[in-house]
């Protein structure tokens, strides 16, 4: 009785003891009732913090979005501006080979048109000749000069050998392949610049999938090359999500795959990507300009992580700007 009037808020503390019973059931329900609002608390806290992930996950998406497809934008700009650029210069290299073919007919033409010339002067002479001494009366002239002109020496008539060149060229030779690479889910990469140019990483690409941008991450040691797929934002949103990825990475040369790996790994904790320290061998790269980093998705899912369930340690969003990257065994 004592411990629930104790209970009892003040101004019913010295009530009658008839209430005692009261008070005390109206305690244990006020005891309730905040033990309610304490779990209704943390879940609406919970919910608060879902919302606020799933506001930083959109904004990352946005970001992802406007970046990768304003990379896309130009990279279609500039493929049809080098395409055009050359094509231009096709048609420049094309247009002189027609010029000069040309021109080589016509001097070949205008040298057999002297030669003809040349030789039909001598003719015009001598028939002229000719007919001078037919039309002679005095035979004795006719006797001298007809003695003369038995001698001359006959005007040869070259037959018609002209060397034309037909030098036209080959419009089907055109090709637009060396600028046809895949966007969708690969990525193009100077191998012999980067590997040439002292720099061990490099950081390329432009992957879209299910709203994320990814990246590849390359490195070498002089022997080996190392590949990984980079999560473009994920620092920013590490510290809210855990994304599951399954996917395949091939590498490809001169129409020839050279190697394939794949995995599938959870993206958590302060790493930045998922690859092979040793992907490659650089002596088992030929030596080409371009090569081809293709990714092939099989599986994404992601999960929120909120309240005690989130990683301890994790930096807030934009701290962390190159976590370190998680090597993979290869299988």
């Amino acid at each position: 009785m004592e411990e629930a009037a104790s209970s009892a808020p003040p101004a019913l503390a010295g009530a009658s003891p008839v209430y005692a019973e009261l008070l005390k059931g109206q305690s244990g329900v006020i005891q309730e009732t905040r033990a309610h609002i304490l779990r209704m608390m943390v879940e609406l806290e919970q919910k608060k913090e879902l919302c606020h992930a799933e506001r930083v996950l959109l904004s990352t998406f946005k970001k992802d979005i406007t970046d990768a497809f304003t990379d896309c934008r130009n990279r279609v700009k500039e493929t049809f501006a080098a395409i055009m650029e050359d094509l231009k210069n096709r048609q420049e290299e094309m247009l002189r080979q027609v010029e000069d073919s040309a021109q080589h007919n016509l001097e070949v033409l205008r040298q057999r048109a002297q030669q003809v010339e040349r030789v039909e002067g001598k003719l015009d002479l001598q028939i002229e000749e000719g007919q001078n001494l037919l039309r002679e009366t005095d035979n004795f002239t006719v006797f001298a000069r007809g003695a003369l002109y038995r001698q001359l020496p006959p005007v040869p008539v070259q037959p018609v050998q002209l060397q034309f060149k037909d030098d036209f060229p080959d419009l089907t030779s055109l090709s637009i392949a060396r600028f046809l690479a895949p966007m969708h889910h690969a990525v193009q990469v100077d191998l012999k610049r980067f590997l040439s140019s002292g720099e061990t990483c490099a950081i390329c690409g432009n992957i879209f999938y299910a709203g994320f941008r990814f990246q590849i991450q390359l490195k070498h040691d002089g022997r080996n090359l190392s590949a990984y797929l980079c999560l473009r934002a994920w620092h920013d949103i590490s510290p809210f999500l855990r994304l599951t990825i399954g996917f395949t990475l091939a590498l490809h040369a001169d129409g020839v795959v050279l190697h394939t790996a794949t995995a599938k790994n959870t993206f958590q904790g302060p790493n930045d990507g998922w690859g092979w320290n040793k992907f490659i061998a650089l002596n088992k790269i030929p030596d080409c300009s371009e090569a081809l980093f293709e990714v092939n998705f099989n599986e994404l899912s992601y999960e929120f992580v909120t309240g005690e369930s989130r990683r301890a340690g994790s930096e807030p969003p934009g701290a962390v700007a190159y976590p370190p990257l998680q090597e993979l065994s290869l299988q």
